[in-house]
C-alpha cells in the first residue's frame, strides 16, 4: 500500500523477494540546533507501527509508515515481513490476523532494511506508545546486526494525553474516536496513519503552526536512539 507525495522514497523492484533501493535516495533533512534542542529544518515526521509474530520483539511481521510533511500526510507505505523461522503465536494471530501463510514468501527485516532506512536516518519519528515500537526497532537491528540510525522520536500517546486530558484513556482507538480518525486497529499502515493524524490533531488543539511547535507547547519529550 503506497500513497505518493512530495516526499521522495526508494522504489521497489517488482518480482524480487529482496526489496532494494532503486533510483535516487532520499536526501536527509538538515538538522538545525537551537540551544540543546535538535529539530529538523522542515516539519517532516515519520509515523510508524510494527506488528510482531510472537512476544519476541525481534519477530516483526508487518510494518506501516506514514509521512507527515508541512501539516499533511503525503505518503504511506507498508511491508509484510517474514519473522525468524516464520513462527507465530496464536495470541498474536488473534490480535492482528497475520498468519505464517501471509509471510511465507515475504522478505525478512534484514532484506527490507535498505528501503526502510531513508525513513529513519536523521528523521523525527512518531509512534503511539512509542516505547514498544522503538523496542521492536532496536531488537530487529540487534538481531540482524544492523547499526542504529541517528533519529529522534516522540510518543503520540503522550501528546494526546496532554492535549486531550479528559479522555478516559489514551489508547489508539480511544483517541481516534475522539478525533474522528478512521482506524483498522492492528493493521500496521492504518495504525501508522492514525498516529500521524493524532499528531496533526494535537497541532490543531494547541493552535500550533507545526508539529514541532505542538511538541514544545505540550512539553512532550523528544527521545534519541
Amino acid at each position: 500500500m503506497s500513497r505518493r507525495g512530495r516526499f521522495p522514497v526508494p522504489k521497489r523492484r517488482s518480482g524480487s523477494a529482496t526489496l532494494q533501493v532503486a533510483g535516487q535516495r532520499m536526501a536527509s533533512a538538515a538538522l538545525v540546533y537551537a540551544g540543546s534542542e535538535a529539530r529538523l529544518a522542515d516539519d517532516t515526521w515519520i509515523a510508524l507501527d510494527f506488528e510482531t509474530a510472537t512476544p519476541d520483539r525481534a519477530s516483526v511481521c508487518a510494518l506501516g509508515v506514514a509521512v507527515v510533511q508541512d501539516g499533511a500526510v503525503v505518503r504511506t507505505d507498508s511491508w509484510l515481513i517474514r519473522p525468524p523461522a516464520n513462527r507465530y503465536s496464536e495470541r498474536t494471530i488473534a490480535i492482528h490476523g497475520i498468519t505464517p501463510l501471509d509471510t511465507a514468501n515475504a522478505p525478512s527485516f534484514g532484506e527490507i532494511y535498505q528501503d526502510l532506512l531513508p525513513y529513519l536516518q536523521d528523521r523525527h519519528l512518531i509512534a503511539h506508545s512509542a516505547s514498544f515500537d522503538i523496542s521492536v526497532l532496536r531488537a530487529c537491528l540487534a538481531a540482524y546486526r544492523m547499526p542504529a540510525p541517528e533519529l529522534r522520536y516522540i510518543c503520540s500517546c503522550t501528546m494526546a494525553r496532554r492535549a486531550f486530558p479528559a479522555l478516559p484513556n489514551h489508547r489508539l482507538p480511544t483517541v481516534c474516536g475522539h478525533c474522528g480518525i478512521s482506524l483498522r486497529h492492528h493493521d500496521a499502515v492504518s495504525d501508522a496513519l492514525a498516529c500521524a493524524n493524532i499528531a496533526l490533531a494535537c497541532k490543531v488543539a494547541t493552535d500550533s503552526d507545526t508539529i514541532h511547535a505542538a511538541v514544545r507547547a505540550l512539553g512532550v519529550p523528544v527521545h534519541h536512539i
